[in-house]
């Protein structure tokens, strides 16, 4: 246990010392202050943290291979109009080092949402609020008015409103060809008297790292002049994450999907070559790997319209790019039109056969396994799920598997027996998940919440053990970012940046999209660390499971004791940052 009493001395030492020799920043312009990344309290520029002294130290504890965010807020003492961060490298005692290149720095950026920002994602559009989101390397790209509370972005050299109500909306906003980037470092960081500013760190600690404590610094310098530094202290595990298991069964895969990563079709359809396409796809699945999203839709379609070569030819095509970005495509989760085309097949059933039995082809020529899952209707109503019944065995038939959205008491008790992957919309319970397993089909759940709250403990909450410890088999939410098709986009008059021209609802974005890749938000990071989580808690069950299996009696009681703490934790309430202390320390024993 050295090694974790170790550990937590790093990540207490920064709360401790200053106690002893007080604050390093009486000289400089402004104080640190070391917080969690992923809170639940929002860091407003009027706020100086309360739940963290003034420090000069971010203590991290990592798996090789992990990805690990930190943060600190800047409470300016005085006016700096440039302040510039830049990370060194990492060194441990015994002469280890990892470069500066695995730290990156960002600006949370600020800005108004509607009123509910925080805790919801059904729009308050009576009120603004200001609120913590995306995570920024030039704070300027989006500009923000105080006195009016409004947003403004700008796109090529030009700033735009987007913080405009629908009855003032001219058009839809295209953000695939719109010339709005961030930079690719770091810029500059304006500090203003009495207004604090939240500085993000990501570490993507290597795979092939030695174990061990490793310090650098995070320099500082305010108009030129340099400030004491923010010291990073990284404890580097002696061991890596798995990829997530179900919490009832080691040997199942918990499945991480988001809906509405894809970008392909629309992309064809504002006239993009399939070289552009591919090039921003690429960049999505890039994004969702290292936001651990491993199982993600194919979403190209095999429809009844006039251009099925095509549609083939792009199956295949998106096929070929999720393999080369890296995902494992087994389970293959697909949205390629398990229902009835509108009108043309609900009238002559033989062209839906048809059609499944190419569909069925294509699918099984490009996968090379049997595990493949199809969609029916989405959401559908109690006459669609009669159909849904009968066009099951024809899915069945051609040894497809079918997912689909359901809600209880409707999908179970009409059409349970011919759905493979129920996607439930709503909170994650045992009772739920018993009722599928009984019938050896898996379960996810959606809209428990909607993405759309900033709020980064939400999502790291409900993402990660919440739907984890009640035996569900993944999760499967709604969405990554707010994308329509491109006539409903333009009827919408829609703008992915603008969240009060959506109705009852808001912008359901994790990330916001631009032609250079996505811009993450707070929460979207709270998103990975709850799958971390189910990780972590996923190589507890392997050691125990190993210890249990070992023979030394002292060791499998020391594993059942780890498995008890697991199951007696209180997802709901639980401080996360702590419980993943504790299954790092369980880990260790």
């Amino acid at each position: 246990m050295k090694f974790f009493s170790a550990a937590i001395a790093v990540f207490c030492s920064g709360l401790c010392s200053l106690a002893a020799f007080g604050s390093p920043w009486e000289g400089a312009p402004f104080e640190v202050h070391p917080v969690p990344a992923i809170s639940a309290l929002p860091r407003l520029p009027d706020r100086v943290p309360t739940d963290s002294p003034v420090g000069d130290r971010v203590n991290l504890v990592a798996a090789r291979g992990e990805i690990i965010p930190g943060s600190f807020v800047v409470v300016p003492k005085s006016n700096v109009a440039k302040l510039e961060l830049s990370p060194t490298d990492l060194k441990s005692p015994e002469g280890a080092t990892l470069p500066a290149s695995i730290v990156d720095l960002r600006v949370v950026k600020c800005w108004y949402q509607a009123g509910t920002a925080w805790h919801s994602y059904f729009a308050d559009n009576n009120r603004r609020e200001l609120v913590p989101e995306l995570l920024l390397k030039d704070e300027t790209l989006v500009k923000v008015d105080a006195e009016k509370k409004e947003n403004y972005l700008r796109v090529g050299g030009e700033y735009e409103w987007i913080s405009y109500p629908f009855d003032q909306a001219k058009s839809a906003f295209n953000y695939l060809t719109a010339e709005v980037a961030d930079a690719a470092t770091l810029q500059p960081v304006g500090l203003a008297k009495g207004e604090s500013k939240q500085i993000w760190i990501t570490v993507k600690v290597p795979a092939d790292a030695k174990p061990g404590l490793y310090q650098g610094n995070i320099l500082l310098k305010a108009d030129g002049k340099p400030q004491p530094p923010v010291t990073i202290s990284l404890r580097v595990l002696p061991f890596s994450l798995p990829l997530p298991r179900t919490y009832y069964d080691l040997e199942k895969d918990f499945l991480v999907t988001i809906y509405a990563t894809d970008v392909l079709e629309l992309c064809r359809r504002q006239g993009l070559s399939n070289e552009e396409a591919d090039r921003i796809q690429m960049l999505i699945y890039r994004n969702l790997l290292e936001h651990g999203v491993y199982h993600p839709f194919a979403a190209m379609s095999y429809t009844r319209h006039a251009r099925q070569a095509e549609e083939v030819a792009d199956m295949r095509r998106e096929i070929a790019l999720m393999r080369k970005a890296g995902f494992g495509l087994k389970p293959f989760l697909s949205r390629a039109w398990g229902y009835y085309a509108p009108v043309t097949e609900e009238k002559d059933p033989a062209k839906y056969r048809e059609r499944m039995e190419v569909l069925a082809g294509v699918l099984k020529e490009e996968i090379d396994h049997n595990d493949i899952y199809i969609a029916t209707w989405d959401e559908a109503d109690a006459n669609r799920v009669r159909i849904m019944r009968e066009l099951a065995a024809i899915i069945h038939g051609h040894g497809l598997k079918i997912w689909a959205t359901v809600h209880r008491g409707r999908h179970f008790d009409l059409a349970g027996y011919s759905i493979d992957y129920a996607n439930h919309g709503g909170w994650p319970t045992r009772e739920q998940a018993a009722e599928w397993h009984a019938l050896g089909a898996k379960i996810a759940s959606y809209a428990g919440p909607h993405t759309g709250p900033e709020n980064p403990d939400i999502f790291r909450r409900m993402e990660g053990l919440a739907r984890y410890k009640a035996n569900y088999d993944g999760s499967m939410n709604y969405k990554y970012f707010s994308q329509l098709h491109p006539s409903i986009s333009e009827r919408l008059k829609q703008n992915v940046w603008n969240d009060f021209v959506g109705g009852p609802f808001r912008q359901f974005n994790m990330v916001h999209p631009t032609r250079n890749g996505m811009i993450d938000t707070i929460a979207w990071e709270g998103f990975r660390e709850g799958i971390d989580d189910i990780r972590y808690a996923t190589k507890l069950k392997m050691e125990a499971e190993a210890a249990i299996q070992s023979g030394s009696v002292t060791a499998a009681h020391t594993a059942k004791k780890a498995l008890m703490w697991l199951e007696l934790l209180n997802d709901q309430t639980v401080d996360l940052n702590y419980a993943r202390l504790e299954m790092i320390e369980w880990i260790l024993k």
